[in-house]
């Protein structure tokens, strides 16, 4: 007991401390801290921690019934908000702010860090990481004086559409449902016509598909623990926006389903095309043959008839030109010289010279 009212009195200057002790057996058991610190900001550690300066020497205090994302633990993700929320506090506790601490049931945390409530003047600072949005209220075992406050600084937050409540802020889990259900309305709008390609019908699958996941990577969130960020910040809103992401599954699967019969169809489609476009082929070309083969008999025939035909000589220039003696006389008597043209009379046996 002595050692402990010792170290108050070592920080009289800078703290009004009143100290209670439960004292079991002649030993201090448990003891706590309760009042006011004045203390200058060193560091903004990330939206929930700072450092700062009192009694000689730095201390760390996480802010009391306030989480806020992460942006610094090299063990886990930055989440959505989390640099904001440090810059937020930054600007509003820059280094050399003095602030006052105030406590509550326990002091510290598990890893040694000091708790209080950190008050800027009149200002709560805790519950004001809230109202914007940047933060959610939350608290550890017995520390809950400070709570309502904080309570119900977020629900003006959450009714404000505020920070991590913000739709228009694609990070969050509000905004990411809604982009969802825009895309999807987007998507299935433009389902292909009953004559497109097939690659058309594939294209709308893949992007049916990739929203299915989106849809699926959020009912995976939104069924996560409801205690930590970033589903702590949405306990009162779970169940609705669980509801939109559903619905919207469904319509994305129904979608895919209509797709995939109006597919099977048009491959059914362009099947059948394709067969009745062979046939024609088929038909055409079995037509261009039998036209060739009937040219190719003509051409045939007429080179045949062509080589039957006899030919044709013109009489000599030398007997066209030359005068006809005059025929002598005869008598039909087999000694005649002559050899020019005869007619013969009825019988045969006399003939007479003609011209020839």
């Amino acid at each position: 007991m002595n050692e402990l009212l010792a170290l108050a009195g070592a920080h009289k200057a800078l703290t009004a401390v009143a100290v209670a002790a439960v004292v079991v057996g002649g030993g201090i058991v448990a003891a706590t801290a309760v009042g006011s610190t004045i203390a200058t900001v060193t560091k903004v550690v990330d939206g929930d921690t700072i450092d700062v300066r009192y009694g000689g020497r730095e201390h760390r205090v996480r802010l009391l019934n306030i989480d806020t994302p992460e942006a610094v633990d090299p063990n886990s993700p930055v989440e959505c908000l989390g640099p904001e929320a440090s810059d937020w506090l930054k600007q509003r506790l820059p280094v050399g702010t003095e602030v006052r601490l105030e406590r509550d049931e326990e002091t510290r945390d598990r890893y040694d860090r000091e708790l209080a409530a950190v008050f800027l003047g009149d200002e709560f600072v805790n519950a004001e990481i809230a109202r914007a949005g940047m933060g959610v209220a939350m608290s550890v075992g017995p520390n809950v004086k400070f709570l309502p406050q904080v309570e119900a600084a977020q629900a003006e937050a959450v009714s404000g559409g505020r920070g991590l409540y913000a739709t228009s802020i694609e990070c969050t889990v509000p905004a990411r449902v809604e982009e969802l259900s825009s895309a999807a309305t987007e998507t299935v709008g433009q389902e292909p016509a009953g004559a497109a390609a097939l690659a058309d019908f594939d294209s709308h699958r893949a992007e049916l598909v990739a929203l299915l996941v989106t849809a699926k990577d959020l009912l995976a969130l939104l069924d996560g623990d409801a205690d930590v960020l970033p589903m702590a910040a949405y306990r009162n809103q779970t169940s609705t926006l669980r509801w939109q992401v559903a619905r919207v599954q469904d319509r994305l699967e129904s979608a895919e389903t209509r797709n995939g019969i109006a597919r099977d169809a048009r491959k059914s489609q362009l099947a059948e095309e394709a067969r009745r476009a062979a046939e024609e082929a088929a038909r055409q070309a079995a037509a261009e043959a039998a036209r060739q083969a009937a040219a190719e008999r003509a051409a045939a025939a007429a080179r045949a008839a062509q080589q039957s035909a006899p030919s044709y000589r013109p009489p000599s220039p030398s007997t066209a030109t030359r005068t006809a003696a005059p025929p002598p006389s005869n008598s039909g008597s087999g000694s005649s010289t002559y050899t020019g043209c005869r007619s013969y009379a009825p019988g045969g046996k006399t003939w007479t010279p003609i011209p020839c």
